[in-house]
């Protein structure tokens, strides 16, 4: 990360760009499913305070984002939050957020579950593509459905594409903001995965392969095909987030990306 950037202000810009895409997802979802209560809400600010995001009871993508990044979050606050979140209540923490946010929430018995790491770059030199025998596009109308599933098989292992799983993606392909891409070897989908611009900031996020045809290129070819994509729309930033030492953090430092910071989620 550069030196010269204040890490408040970086964790700011990347957070809220992935945020927005998250809270784009949540206001589709609402649209396409007005049972499932989804939407998002600013708590603290309703310009630069945390995103409480719901896609509806249980969905794993509930969360709130960009804590404590505007200053001290007060116990009131995290109240509003894990009203409208429920149980399991799951939020990121990044090193801008305001230090006394940690021994609140310890007090308010949340416990760590998992380390990410945000990896950025500039969208300057680009890498030419790696695999050319792999085609990367977005999605057309009517390709929605196989999206999500080509999204779920290779979230919950799978090789086969079926409905198991296909509501936790298909609300992002009616998202503003964000465009889908499905990466194709011959006629077979073999991976896809998302990117939102906000403000000049690409967030990459559901990325995934299916099992039998990791290892061949797709993965690396996603990342290039959006990269270029939010380029050519006047992007200059692109951020990602990954667990460490996985395949997609491998990835992300063969074309470029730096560790930004790192991140904490925390659930209750």
């Amino acid at each position: 990360m550069n030196s010269h950037i204040d890490l408040q202000s970086l964790c700011r810009r990347l957070e809220f760009a992935q945020a927005s895409q998250n809270k784009a997802m949540a206001e589709a979802q609402a649209r396409l499913r007005p049972d499932s209560g989804a939407r998002c809400e600013r708590i603290g600010s309703s310009e630069g305070g945390a995103f409480a995001i719901f896609l509806g009871p249980g969905h794993m993508l509930n969360q709130g984002l960009a804590l404590g990044l505007e200053g001290p979050v007060k116990d009131e606050e995290l109240e509003a939050l894990e009203a409208i979140l429920g149980r399991p209540t799951v939020l990121e923490l990044t090193a801008g957020a305001d230090p006394g946010l940690y021994p609140l929430l310890l007090k308010r018995g949340y416990r760590l579950q998992m380390f990410q790491q945000v990896w950025m770059r500039d969208l300057d030199n680009l890498p030419p593509s790696s695999a050319p025998e792999v085609v990367v596009r977005p999605i057309e109308l009517g390709e929605e459905n196989l999206f999500a599933s080509v999204v779920a098989a290779g979230f919950f292992e799978r090789n086969e594409l079926n409905d198991e799983g296909l509501d936790i993606m298909l609300p992002t392909t009616q998202a503003e903001g964000t465009t889908c891409f499905l990466a194709f070897r011959g006629d077979e989908p073999m991976g896809a995965g998302t990117v939102g611009l906000f403000e000049g900031v690409a967030a990459l996020s559901g990325t995934s392969v299916r099992p039998k045809f990791r290892g061949r290129g797709g993965q690396r070819a996603l990342i290039q095909a959006r990269l270029a994509f939010a380029r050519e729309r006047g992007c200059t930033l692109a951020c990602s987030a990954t667990v460490p030492h996985g395949h997609s953090q491998f990835n992300l430092q063969k074309l470029g990306f730096s560790v930004a910071y790192p991140k904490l989620e925390f659930v209750r």
